[in-house]
C-alpha cells in the first residue's frame, strides 16, 4: 500500500511540471490580454515569482528547470536561449494558421493539466508583479534573499550560473505571507 501511494504522488506531482515555455506563452498571453506588454527580462522574473509563490501555496515546482543566478537577476536558461533572439522587444503569443493564440494557450493549459488553483495563482501573481516594469522587477529580486545567496561570493557584474533553491525561495516567500 505504502509503495502505490508513492508512486501515486509522484505522478501527480509530474503532471503538475511543465516547460519554461509553456508556462511563458501563459504568462505573456495573460499580461498582454491585460493591455500590458512583457519584456524577456520582465518574462524571466515573472515567471520567477509565479514559481515561488506556487510552492508556497501549492507545494509543488511548476516549471520543470531551476533558475539560476544571473547578473540581471533569476533567469531560466532554456527560457533565455529560446527566447534572446527578441532582444529587448514585447513579446506576444503568437499562433500557427489553424490556432487562435486563445486556443493555443487553452491547449497548453490542457496538455499540462493546469488546475484552477494554478490558473488562479498564475492570475494573483502578474496583479502584484506585472505592472512593475523589468528594471523595477530585477531590482526587487536583487534585493531578496534567496537571489542574494545563490550569487554568493559572484561579483555583480561577473557572470554566474549558480542554481537559486526552489526550497530556498518556497522558505523566504513563506515568512513574506507571515509578516
Amino acid at each position: 500500500m505504502q509503495i502505490n501511494s508513492l508512486v501515486f504522488k509522484i505522478t501527480v506531482s509530474y503532471l503538475w511540471i511543465m516547460t519554461a515555455l509553456h508556462l511563458a506563452h501563459i504568462v505573456t498571453h495573460l499580461v498582454n490580454q491585460k493591455g500590458d506588454t512583457v519584456s524577456h527580462k520582465k518574462l524571466q522574473k515573472l515567471l520567477y515569482y509565479v514559481e515561488s509563490w506556487n510552492m508556497v501555496h501549492l507545494g509543488n515546482p511548476m516549471i520543470d528547470e531551476d533558475f539560476q543566478a544571473w547578473v540581471h537577476g533569476p533567469v531560466l536558461p532554456s527560457l533565455y536561449h529560446e527566447l534572446k533572439g527578441y532582444g529587448f522587444n514585447d513579446l506576444k503569443v503568437v499562433a500557427d494558421e489553424n490556432d487562435t493564440p486563445d486556443e493555443l494557450i487553452n491547449n497548453i493549459i490542457a496538455e499540462n493539466k493546469i488546475t484552477e488553483d494554478q490558473l488562479a495563482l498564475i492570475d494573483s501573481v502578474l496583479q502584484k508583479y506585472a505592472t512593475l516594469n523589468s528594471f523595477q522587477l530585477e531590482l526587487l529580486t536583487h534585493s531578496e534573499a534567496p537571489w542574494i545567496e545563490a550569487r554568493g561570493a559572484c561579483p555583480p557584474h561577473q557572470s554566474c550560473t549558480n542554481t537559486i533553491s526552489k526550497e530556498r525561495m518556497k522558505e523566504f516567500y513563506s515568512t513574506l505571507m507571515a509578516s
